[in-house]
């Protein structure tokens, strides 16, 4: 053999067992990994996967808690009721003040207003029994006092305060004070006949009732 043919059998050698080694480590490879497959295997086997335990009590927490909730939702709506009922005696108690308030001032002027009507009663009878020369000056005072009465009504009006309907209307105790009774031949019992002092109301309340005189029982007026 040549020395060239040697070289390329112990290459050839060489690689042979390069192969042989590299499969001789694959194979202990594999056999490693096996062994740590059916160790791991084993472990499993030795594990007891045990049941969740049940939660001791929770039917009772959860009627702890819906207890909790009554009562929490019991407070809120009284909260929420006494909150209303205080607000609604705050506005009431500002209402009474008002009327308080509105109450006093009209017992400053309203003694004026009747001065007026009562003035306008006394012209238009004395206008009545005038001359046509002193008709013509009293109309002129009439309306006069007229003009003032009414910008008094208009003012009261802008602040939601109105008379109180007597003359002509059945009598109500609830806005009417009876000074006296008496029999009409024009009326028929219990109507407003005549109105001393002008009633006022704001809304429904009553501010100062009128001062009337009703038609008695003896009255004949509209009977047929």
């Amino acid at each position: 053999m040549t020395p060239d043919k040697d070289h390329a059998g112990q290459g050839a050698g060489d690689i042979s067992d390069e192969i042989s080694k590299t499969m001789a480590e694959a194979e202990a490879a594999v056999d490693a990994m096996a062994g740590d497959e059916v160790e791991m295997e084993g472990e499993a086997e030795a594990i007891e996967i045990e049941d969740p335990e049940p939660v001791v009590g929770s039917d009772e927490r959860v009627a702890e808690l819906e207890a909790q909730v009554a009562a929490t939702k019991d407070k809120w709506l009284r909260a929420v009721a006494d909150h209303d009922n205080y607000r609604k005696r705050v506005k009431r108690d500002i209402d009474d003040a008002v009327m308080r308030k509105t109450q006093s001032l009209l017992s400053g002027f309203l003694p004026s207003v009747d001065n007026l009507e009562r003035a306008l009663e006394i012209a238009s009878t004395a206008m009545a029994g005038a001359s046509d020369e002193n008709e013509g000056n009293i109309s002129q005072v009439v309306k006069g006092i007229q003009m003032v009465r009414d910008e008094f009504i208009k003012a009261l009006e802008k602040q939601g305060i109105e008379p109180v309907q007597a003359i002509g209307q059945p009598f109500d105790p609830a806005v009417h004070d009876a000074l006296q009774q008496i029999d009409s031949p024009d009326h028929p019992p219990g109507v407003v006949i005549r109105e001393f002092e002008k009633g006022y109301k704001m809304g429904e309340r009553l501010l100062r009732p009128a001062r009337v005189i009703v038609a008695g029982a003896g009255s004949s007026g509209g009977e047929s």
